[in-house]
């Protein structure tokens, strides 16, 4: 699980003078100690086949730095996905343009002389205005959303959801998490109950009630993906709350 040796690594990045140096250690102890840079030969079991270790190592990258950028720059993300469709359009225009020039019918209609109209781009939902576009970067990876009786934000990869309640104690809440369900209970009532947009970790999500009078849920996605509704036949930012 993600940070059990965070004190142990801590303590040797504190002995490296940057990420370079540590990475060199790193890199060392694996070359030292173990079979990372050991290219099979015939039958052997030691080892990989060339190219192997250096895709898995790119695997590992590609993976942590998607999940860094949609913690800490989603902004970056939703970038880059508005470019790949434009650039994708135009490469189909371009294709046009040379078939016209080989003198084939249909050919596109003449340039007016104005520039092409931008497609919109879309975010996904729970994101608002890029910061480039006078949005506000601290609402970039959370976007609070009022649902019927409680409030709810999410990441790429998380959903918190704040349910206020009168004042009882963490003994009177009963919360139920299933795959793709959650039902909530405060002294036998159901307060929220319902099928949830996609499926979550049911052992990675948690709950707390905070000052006796919130209780405060931590879904933990199994896709990484933005959810247009907290529950699945919900519209945008809706619920089944029950009050």
């Amino acid at each position: 699980m993600d940070g059990r040796f965070d004190d142990l690594l801590l303590g040797m990045a504190q002995k490296h003078k940057g990420i370079e140096d540590l990475l060199y250690s790193f890199m060392s102890f694996f070359e030292r100690r173990t079979d990372l840079f050991h290219l099979k030969e015939g039958d052997e079991t030691k080892g990989f086949e060339e190219g192997k270790s250096e895709e898995m190592l790119r695997k590992h990258f590609s993976t942590f730095q998607a999940r860094y950028l949609s913690r800490a720059q989603p902004h970056l993300l939703v970038q880059q996905s508005g470019l790949q469709e434009p650039m994708s359009s135009g490469h189909c225009k371009s294709s046009e343009r040379l078939q016209d020039s080989d003198g084939s019918s249909g050919g596109a209609p003449a340039s007016t002389g104005e520039a092409p109209e931008q497609p919109s781009q879309e975010l996904p939902m729970g994101m608002n205005a890029s910061p480039l576009d006078g949005g506000d970067p601290g609402l970039w990876e959370k976007q609070r959303r009022n649902a019927e009786g409680f409030n709810w934000t999410q990441s790429v990869s998380e959903v918190t959801a704040e349910i206020d309640v009168e004042k009882c104690n963490a003994s009177d809440i009963k919360v139920t998490f299933a795959p793709k369900k959650i039902c909530v209970k405060r002294k036998g009532e159901v307060i929220i109950e319902g099928r949830l947009h996609d499926k979550i970790s049911c052992e990675d999500s948690t709950w707390h009630l905070d000052s006796g009078k919130q209780i405060v849920l931590s879904l933990e996605k199994i896709r990484p993906m933005f959810w247009n509704g907290f529950f699945e036949d919900a519209p945008s930012g809706g619920s089944t709350a029950h009050a």
